[in-house]
């Protein structure tokens, strides 16, 4: 009997199985005009092209530099070299395309310098989509790392021990051992990122606008600018369509590997001193996370500092004069915004407790792994791929522009990614204490004992789903209109990254306005999470990634 599943599976049929089915029978009604309308708007090769390479890209990269931080902090287990290797999750997609439009402008920027380059590399289709994929592999690093680290350390530690009275080297166990008792976490964390990011609408809208031409346009930037700028729905449904379809794939993948029992393949196993492998792994780690904190670093320093030391040449990367003049005033500006940001990111996290909880811990008792493989698919599928039957719907409920309208469709990414976490928790929970609540005669033993007993985990997994819910681009531009009208009952519900977003859209380069921007956008989810750390990693080791 179905009991404390029923809402979450209402939920996710509403928000995410529905519009996926209406999309497909949106193009069904009108193929053939969608087909003559949208193909002739845009070129569908170049842009599933760019979809593909900017996905691969980032799954490659970040997946390789993601290995050797989880190695180095697998052998130095230290707090704050997670936290400085996990900075770049805590900012917002929107904050961090402002952070690096600044760090490529022309000579000027720190990157640009450093590496010689005395163009902008977003100004050229050749160098355009190279550019905004490098971006997009810095900010998913993190979480290929956290998925890697935890096969990491789910490896038994009787088989380390065995491989040092063995005589291996640390080499010798991380390539030969570890990597593929590690494997299935590897392929995990490359399956999620290529995925992830085929659906990452925020870097290449916010940093090209999909230019130049369409050189940097992908499947869901295209989806967005049928339904918006060419006032074209079945066109946008049928290119969501083709990345639900395209991107299906690695999604069922992610869902199938998590139900495996894992891989077995060694790499050759290179014999390297033991001190020098530390030293080395530790050299190149350190240039990985200068790589990761920099670019917050510098906006920092831009956002603190008079904008006269901006366009210098080389650029000034060290603190010379300070001011906060324009924090203070990017900050008086964001309040509606922030305000927004708050109230829906919390009914967010609410409404992901209240529904994955009950109905993992449900799933988990009754061994439902086809619910399981099912939220896997939702959470790896692009929310673009059926973003246009939530907008009609929201929009014939008249909630667009409100929050309750923005927070509630929202929430399918963070419930889906938490039934998955929260499915692996209850699997292994003790059953002797159900046992003694039966024996006791217990009622409601689930509000009495289960969510109380995971009280940890459920912090966990309120600070994650607030994280993400703050990060949200795209469901906001589709959804709200304006700012809070700070006026009861509450209308405008336009959050902090759209805020962050009207600072590129000015008309000038003021890299003081974007970078305080970009810092009030990301200030209050980098505190909650430094605040909330060890809950935070708590909650993503425990996504399932154990190399079996």
């Amino acid at each position: 009997m179905v009991k404390y599943s029923i809402p979450y599976l209402t939920y996710i049929a509403i928000f995410g199985i529905i519009p996926l089915i209406l999309t497909f029978v949106i193009v069904g009604v009108n193929f053939s005009g969608a087909i003559k309308s949208s193909f002739s708007t845009a070129p569908p090769l170049a842009i599933i092209y760019n979809t593909f390479f900017f996905s691969l890209f980032t799954a490659v990269v970040s997946t390789l530099l993601g290995y050797i931080l989880a190695i180095t902090v697998d052998m130095y287990p230290k707090k704050l070299l997670i936290l400085l290797i996990l900075l770049p999750f805590t900012i917002p997609f929107t904050a961090s395309a402002l952070i690096w439009v600044i760090s490529f402008y022309g000579g000027y920027g720190w990157f640009t310098y450093l590496l010689g380059i005395n163009y902008d590399p977003l100004y050229f289709s050749k160098s355009a989509l190279f550019a905004v994929s490098l971006v997009s592999a810095w900010s998913s690093v993190p979480l290929a790392f956290l998925l890697i680290l935890a096969s990491l350390r789910s490896i038994p530690k009787e088989i380390k021990e065995s491989s040092q009275i063995d005589g291996l080297t640390l080499s010798q166990y991380y390539f030969k051992i570890a990597f593929p008792y590690s494997l299935k976490g590897i392929l995990l964390a490359f399956l999620i990122t290529f995925v992830l990011s085929m659906g990452n609408f925020d870097l290449p809208y916010v940093m090209t606008q999909g230019g130049p031409g369409f050189s940097t346009t992908t499947l869901p930037l295209i989806v967005y600018f049928m339904m918006f700028q060419y006032d074209n729905f079945s066109g946008g449904a049928l290119f969501a369509s083709i990345l639900a379809l395209i991107a299906s794939i690695p999604a069922i993948g992610v869902a199938l590997l998590v139900k495996s029992k894992g891989f077995r393949f060694s790499l050759p196993a290179v014999k390297i001193p033991d001190k020098v492998f530390r030293v080395l792994m530790l050299v190149v780690s350190s240039i990985i996370i200068i790589f990761l904190d920099f670019p917050v670093y510098w906006m920092i320093l831009v956002a603190t500092r008079p904008n006269t030391l901006d366009f210098l040449k080389p650029p000034v990367l060290i603190p010379k004069e300070f001011t906060l003049s324009y924090v203070i005033s990017s900050l008086e500006s964001s309040v509606p915004y922030i305000i927004s940001s708050v109230v829906v990111s919390l009914i967010v996290g609410i409404l992901t407790i209240v529904l994955s909880s009950l109905g993992a811990y449900e799933g988990a008792r009754k061994f439902w792994f086809w619910l399981l493989l099912l939220s896997i698919y939702l959470y790896a599928l692009p929310s673009t791929s059926y973003i246009i039957p939530v907008y009609l719907m929201t929009s014939d409920l008249h909630l667009i522009n409100t929050w309750i309208g923005l927070a509630l469709p929202s929430a399918i990414f963070t419930a889906s990614f938490a039934f998955w976490t929260m499915f692996n928790f209850y699997i292994d929970f003790p059953k002797v204490y159900e046992e003694a609540a039966e024996i006791d005669g217990m009622k409601n033993k689930i509000l009495r004992l289960i969510l109380p007993l995971s009280r940890p985990f459920l912090i966990a997994t309120f600070v994650i789903s607030f994280t993400f819910a703050w990060h949200l681009l795209f469901y906001p531009l589709v959804l709200s209109e304006t700012p809070y009208q700070m006026n009861f009952p509450p209308t405008g519900s336009e959050t902090a990254t759209i805020f962050a977003l009207n600072a590129i859209s000015q008309g000038s380069v003021n890299w003081a306005l974007l970078a305080s921007s970009a810092l009030v956008a990301s200030l209050p989810v980098i505190i909650v999470s430094y605040v909330a750390q060890d809950y935070m990693l708590r909650g993503l080791y425990s996504g399932g990634v154990k190399g079996a």
